[in-house]
């Protein structure tokens, strides 16, 4: 089951920013940031409600596109 993204999370990911500047994300690394799986946030992906890049088969996060869409919910 996917956790909703409330306000608390949004101040969380801020401060995780705040922390380590890396714009591409793995899967895994993007969970870490929602505070999910890796394989939740490929879900996310296929399902199309977190933004995500395939470069060739792998799949990418970009920190500001994440946090831009937890923004505007």
């Amino acid at each position: 089951m996917e956790k909703k993204v409330t306000r608390g999370m949004a101040e969380r990911i801020a401060s995780i920013i705040s922390e380590n500047s890396k714009e591409i994300l793995t899967p895994n690394e993007a969970g870490v940031l929602y505070g999910i799986s890796g394989w939740a946030m490929y879900k996310r992906a296929k399902k199309g409600t977190a933004p995500a890049h395939y470069i060739g088969r792998k799949l990418y996060f970009l920190r500001s596109e994440l946090i831009d869409a937890v923004q505007q919910r």
